[in-house]
C-alpha cells in the first residue's frame, strides 16, 4: 500500500490542484500571511507580498505544528529544500537548496552569518526552536548582499520579539527513546527596554532498528546517536537612548553531547566503532540602529562566536591495530581531536528612501575565522619501519573577508520594481600547517590563499494587478571553502586537507523566474530557476605534491555543473476549518562531465551515472491537511522524496566490486500531530506521531557511513503540553 502511494503523491497534488475551484471559503490567513515584513531580500523591511525578490516563510505556528524542536526538523518538508544525514555514526546533518550542496547555502540569524566552517556541521540540530519566530527562505544567488557561500541562496532564522505585557511559555514534550524536550520562553518591557530570555533542553537515546541482511556486528551499530543538548539565550533591546533609535544586545550557548556507534562499546569513548562528540558554543552580538532625518537609518552589528569541538572515533584505533597486528596502543597514544574556532563579524550599512523612487542601500562587511585543530593519525602505507608509526597534525587556519555592497531599490511605476545591486569582496586565507612524527612536518607549512569577486545582482517585479505578481531574479555568486568544511565532517580529517594557491574560487550564475497568482478562494505559485557553476570544488585525495608536504587530502576543482527545475505550490481552504497546503518540485542537477573514477571502474558501468550530482531526489513533494474546529488542531503532514543517485563506496574503495551508484527508491514520510487549547486556562495538549507508517531505508552499508539517503530510524510517538503565563 506505501508503495503504492509514494508513486502517487504526485498525481494526488496535481488531482488537488484541479479540485481548487470546488473551493469557496476566502483565505483570511493567507491575507496575514502575506501582509507579514520580512527582511532578508534585501536587507530592509518589507511587506511579504510586494517584496521583489521571492521570499517564503516558515511560521512559528508551523515550526510548533511539525513538533519541531530544532532547525532541522524545522525546514523538513520545505519546498525547494532538503535537509538530510550524511553519517549514520554522529548523525551528521546538511541542508541543500534547488539541488546544491549544504557550502552554498548561508544561514544566519538576525541577519548576521555567525554559522560557519566548524560550527555549521552540527548546527542545523544545535539551533533550537524556543526562540524561533519565524525562517525566511530566498533562493537564487545571494552573494551581492550576503558573500560567498550564499550560491544557492539564504535562511535567515527571526528571533521572537517580547509580548506586550510581561509573558513566559513552558513547553514539554516527551517521546519514544526518551526523546524529550523541555522549552521556557520569556519576555518583559520596562519603560524603554525590553528583555527575553530562552532556554531549551533536548535529549534522546540512542535507537537501533532492526535490519536484514546486516550482520551481528553491524546491527549493534546506532541508527540514531544518543545526543543530549542544553541552550540558553538573552536578547535586551533598549529605545531611544540617543533619540530615535535602538540598541540591542544578544547572547547565546549551546552545550551538546553526542555518542553512536557499537552500543556495546560507545561510552568508552576510545573503543572500537565508537564516536563521541562534544561541542561548546558561545555567541554575542551588539547592535545599534539609528533612524536620522529624511528617511535615513544607520544600522551596525557586531557579532562575536566560539566553538570548541573534543571528537573521538576509532579511525585511530583500527589504523593502529590494521598495523600492529591487533594490538592495542597505549591511553598516550590516543589522543582526541581537537579543535577551537572563532568567527568575528562586523555589518555596516545605511539606507536612504529617496522620496517615491529610489531606496538606496549601501554597507561593508568584515569576517574573520580563526579555527585550530589537532588530532593523532597513524601511517597506513610507507617504507618500513613508518608504516605503523604515529604523528600528531597540528592545523592553524584563518580567513579574513571585506565586502562592499550597495543597492537599488526603484520603483518604476506603480507596477513594476527594480532592485540592482552589487558587492565587491577580498578573500584572504592562511594554513599553517605542521606536527610530529614521519608523516607531519615539524617545520611549519605556511600556505596562502588571496581571491577577489564581484558579484551583481538584478531583480524585476511586476504587478499587472492584485491578483498576479511576476518576479524575476539573476545574480552571480562565489565560494571559497577554508577552515571546517560540510564536504568533510569527519573530525578524523580535517587537520589534513590543503588547499593550494591554484584552486579557483567556485563561481555560479543563477536564474529564478516566478510568479504568484492570488485569489479569493486560493493562492498559487510556480518558480522556475538555473544556477550554472563553474569549477565546482570538491574533496579529493591529496595529489602527489600536497602529499609530500603531509597533507593526506585537498580541495580541487573538479569540474562545471548545473541544477535546474521548477517548483510548484498551492493552498487553499477546502472547507470551513480546513486547509490545504501542497508543493511540488522537479530538480535536475549534473556535472558536466562524468567522474573519472567511476568511468575508470566496474568497466564504465556506472559512468552514465556518475554525471548525476548525488543526493539531489528528481522529484519531491509535499501535502499538508489542517483542520481546525474550535479549540481543535489536527495537522496531516505528507513529505514524498523520489529517486536519487547516491554513491556507495566500500572500504572508502571505489574499485572494490561492491562499490556502486544507487539509484534509490522513492519514499514518503507521513507526520501527525493532534492538540487542544484551553485558552482560559494559558494550556494546549498535544500528541503526534513523526514517520507513522514507519518508513526506514531499506538497503544499508554500515562500513560506508554517508550512504544515507532515507529515515534510518522509524515510528516515533510523542506527547506534550505547553502552559502559557
Amino acid at each position: 500500500m506505501l508503495a503504492r502511494l509514494t508513486k502517487t503523491v504526485p498525481a494526488i497534488i496535481l488531482a488537488a490542484v484541479l479540485g481548487l475551484y470546488l473551493s469557496q471559503p476566502v483565505l483570511a490567513e493567507k491575507a496575514i500571511e502575506l501582509g507579514k515584513v520580512v527582511v532578508t531580500a534585501t536587507k530592509g523591511e518589507r511587506v511579504l507580498a510586494d517584496v521583489p525578490v521571492r521570499t517564503e516563510v516558515i511560521t512559528s505556528k508551523e515550526i510548533e505544528a511539525k513538533g519541531a524542536t530544532n532547525l532541522y526538523q524545522a525546514l523538513e518538508g520545505t519546498p525547494g529544500i532538503r535537509v538530510e544525514e550524511q553519517c549514520s555514526y554522529c548523525n551528521f546533518t546538511v541542508c541543500r537548496m534547488q539541488g546544491l550542496e549544504a557550502g552554498h547555502v548561508q544561514i544566519l540569524i538576525d541577519g548576521q552569518p555567525v554559522y560557519s566552517g566548524l560550527a555549521s556541521v552540527y548546527g542545523l540540530q544545535q539551533v533550537p526552536t524556543a526562540n524561533i519566530d519565524s525562517i525566511e527562505v530566498v533562493k537564487g544567488a545571494g552573494s551581492a548582499l550576503y558573500g560567498a557561500s550564499a550560491i544557492a541562496g539564504v535562511i535567515n532564522i527571526i528571533t521572537k520579539k517580547p509580548a506586550k505585557e510581561p509573558a513566559m511559555n513552558v513547553n514539554m514534550s516527551f517521546g519514544e527513546h526518551k526523546t524529550n524536550n523541555y522549552e521556557i520562553f520569556a519576555s518583559t518591557k520596562k519603560a524603554n527596554m525590553d528583555i527575553t530570555l530562552t532556554a531549551q533542553k533536548t535529549a534522546g537515546d540512542e535507537i537501533l532498528e532492526k535490519d536484514s541482511g546486516l550482520s551481528v556486528e553491524e546491527e549493534r551499530l546506532t541508527d540514531r546517536v544518543k545526543t543530549d543538548n542544553v541552550t540558553g539565550g538573552v536578547k535586551i533591546n533598549w529605545y531611544d537612548v540617543f533619540g530615535d533609535d535602538k540598541i540591542n544586545f544578544s547572547g547565546r550557548t549551546a552545550n551538546e553531547q553526542r555518542q553512536g556507534g557499537d552500543k556495546d562499546t560507545f561510552d568508552n569513548f576510545y573503543a572500537e566503532s565508537a564516536e563521541n562528540i562534544k561541542t561548546t558554543r558561545y555567541e554575542a552580538g551588539i547592535g545599534y540602529k539609528k533612524n536620522l532625518a529624511e528617511n535615513r537609518i544607520v544600522n551596525l552589528n557586531l557579532s562575536y562566536c566560539t566553538n570548541h569541538r573534543n571528537a573521538t572515533n576509532d579511525s585511530f584505533l583500527g589504523d593502529y591495530k590494521d598495523t600492529h597486528s591487533d594490538a592495542f596502543p597505549s591511553v598516550d597514544e590516543m589522543k582526541p581531536y581537537m579543535a577551537d574556532e572563532k568567527l568575528y563579524v562586523l555589518d555596516l550599512n545605511y539606507a536612504w528612501l529617496t522620496g517615491e523612487k529610489h531606496s538606496l542601500l549601501a554597507g561593508v562587511q568584515y569576517s574573520k575565522n580563526e579555527l585550530e585543530e589537532s588530532g593523532k593519525y597513524v601511517i597506513l602505507a610507507g617504507p618500513d619501519p613508518a608504516t605503523g608509526s604515529t604523528y600528531l597534525s597540528i592545523s592553524k587556519k584563518s580567513a579574513d573577508e571585506i565586502g562592499v555592497y550597495l543597492q537599488d531599490e526603484v520603483a518604476i511605476s506603480d507596477a513594476i520594481e527594480l532592485v540592482v545591486g552589487a558587492r565587491y569582496d577580498s578573500h584572504e586565507s592562511e594554513d599553517d600547517f605542521g606536527g610530529s612524527g614521519d608523516a607531519a612536518p615539524k617545520d611549519r607549512i605556511k600556505l596562502e590563499y588571496d581571491e577577489t569577486a564581484f558579484s551583481p545582482r538584478a531583480a524585476l517585479v511586476y504587478r499587472p494587478n492584485q491578483q498576479i505578481t511576476m518576479r524575476t531574479s539573476f545574480g552571480t555568486g562565489f565560494r571559497v571553502p577554508y577552515g571546517f568544511s560540510e564536504d568533510l565532517h569527519l573530525c578524523s580529517g580535517s587537520p589534513r586537507v590543503y588547499k593550494g594557491a591554484g584552486l579557483k574560487p567556485e563561481k555560479s550564475n543563477s536564474l529564478n523566474l516566478g510568479i504568484d497568482y492570488m485569489a479569493e478562494r486560493y493562492s498559487l505559485s510556480a518558480n522556475i530557476f538555473r544556477t550554472n557553476l563553474k569549477d565546482k570544488i570538491g574533496f579529493t585525495d591529496a595529489s602527489d605534491n600536497a602529499a609530500k608536504l603531509g597533507y593526506t587530502y585537498e580541495w580541487a576543482n573538479i569540474d562545471d555543473a548545473y541544477t535546474q527545475g521548477m517548483e510548484l505550490g498551492l493552498v487553499t481552504r477546502l472547507a470551513k476549518n480546513i486547509d490545504m497546503n501542497c508543493n511540488l518540485a522537479y530538480t535536475d542537477a549534473q556535472y558536466k562531465n562524468k567522474r573519472p573514477d567511476w568511468v575508470g571502474s566496474h568497466d564504465g558501468k556506472y559512468a552514465a551515472d556518475s554525471k548525476h550530482i548525488p543526493r539531489v531526489p528528481e522529484i519531491t513533494a509535499g501535502l499538508k491537511l489542517d483542520y481546525s474546529p474550535q479549540d481543535w488542531n489536527l495537522v496531516l503532514d505528507c513529505n514524498y522524496t523520489g529517486s536519487m543517485y547516491i554513491d556507495y563506496c566500500k572500504d572508502e574503495d571505489v574499485d572494490n566490486s561492491a562499490s556502486k551508484i544507487k539509484h534509490t527508491d522513492p519514499f514518503m514520510v507521513v507526520n501527525t500531530r493532534v492538540s487542544r487549547s484551553f485558552p482560559n486556562r494559558g494550556i494546549t495538549a498535544f500528541a503526534g506521531v513523526k514517520n507513522l507508517t514507519d518508513e526506514v531505508q531499506d538497503e544499508k552499508h554500515p562500513d560506508d557511513a554517508a550512504f544515507m539517503y532515507a529515515p534510518y530510524t522509524g515510528r516515533m510517538l510523542y506527547a506534550g503540553m505547553q502552559v502559557a503565563f
